[in-house]
Order: structure tokens, then sequence, then C-alpha cells
């Protein structure tokens, strides 16, 4: 394994504090094709990371994320698909090829595969909305404000450890269109009782 001045040149994985798993990437020489990362196919199905949608055709599944390393998005040089364009990812024969180009996050690994104590069952909820601006979540653009860790044994109150503030679209805002969805895009189904968003504006001065 490649080192610089201490610096590792190569994929770690690492445990989010929600019990996901973080193939981090921030520091390898993808350029040089030195790294590669490849699952079975069959567990990237099974797992949630690629639905197949006809016959060999694939997309990315709810429970595989992106994350860019800064707001630039990369363009991909060490994966190519089957029209020789660069790609972030790829189903290759029985393998999914993933670029190292950004992070990936992996979701749901209790629910998927065994429970956890360490770990609570959760559910990933996304939060749309149309004041701050548009953005790339998964090889498409969308209104996705946040992503929240559900639990839906024990929470009552989600508040972020570390507020995201995201240009908004316009100056002067007249009417906030908000939702909350599952990862399948359906709107979530709330009980009886309120259900508070609560929106954060910065003044720049």
């Amino acid at each position: 394994m490649r080192t610089i001045n201490g610096v590792k040149l190569y994929p770690t994985f690492e445990w989010t504090s929600q019990g996901d798993l973080l193939l981090n990437t921030v520091n390898v020489d993808y350029q040089r094709k030195v790294v590669r990362v490849l699952w079975g196919k069959s567990l990237a199905l099974k797992m949630g990371w690629i639905d197949e949608v006809s016959t060999g055709k694939y997309r990315l599944g709810p429970n595989l994320l992106q994350e860019f390393h800064s707001d630039t998005i990369p363009t991909p040089s060490d994966v190519l698909g089957a029209d020789n364009k660069a790609t972030f990812w790829k189903v290759d024969g029985t393998y999914l090829v993933l670029s190292m180009t950004c992070n990936w996050q992996f979701a749901n690994l209790n629910d998927k595969f065994c429970p956890s104590t360490e770990f609570p069952s959760t559910r990933p909820l996304h939060v749309y909305c149309d004041v701050g601006t548009s953005s790339m979540v998964g090889g498409r653009i969308t209104d996705l404000l946040r992503e929240i860790k559900y639990h839906p044994q024990n929470t009552t109150q989600i508040e972020p450890r570390h507020i995201q503030y995201v240009p908004v679209r316009n100056e002067v805002v007249e009417i906030v269109e908000m939702q909350m969805a599952e990862t399948n895009g359906d709107l979530v189904q709330f009980g009886e009782g309120h259900t508070l968003l609560t929106l954060h504006f910065k003044v720049s001065v």
C-alpha cells in the first residue's frame, strides 16, 4: 500500500456514527488506476446497492450513496462504461465496479444483513425543499436538502450535529415548499400528531 509523506494513497473503510460503512477515497491516486473496488453483483443486488430495472439494465439502489469531496463534481477517469465513456460506476459481468473519484456510503447494512445491538435499526428519510439551489445526487439533479437517519422506535426529534448551509435560489421567498420522502420516492406517511420541520437561514454580511 502506497504512502507519501505519511498520506495514505488507498481507500479506507470507516464506520459512521449511524452504523453506515463509508468508503473513503479522498487520497486515492485514481489517475494512475492503482486502485480498484469491485463487489459481487449478487451481493450488491441483495444489499440494495443497485437495482435491476430490466434485464441487464441497472441503477444505483437506495442503500448506496455518492459523496463528493467538494462542491465540484469530478470527472471520473478510472471507470469506463460500455460506450467507453467515463462513469462513476458500472456493472461489469458479475461485478459492481465503483469509481475512486468520490466517496461511497453503504447504508442500512444492519437491516439487509443482520441486526446489531451496537447500531439499532434505522431508515433514511429525505427532506426536499425548493428554497435552496438544486444539486447532483446519485446522477440526477434534485432539491434534496438533507438525508436524516430515522430510528422508528425511539426518534422524536432529529437535530443535525452540523448545520449545512446551501445557497438560496431566490433573494425573495414568498412560499416555501417542503417534502419528506422515503428512499423509493414515496412521501412519508406520518401518524397522528404534528410533524415540524425547521429551516435555518444565515444572513451574509
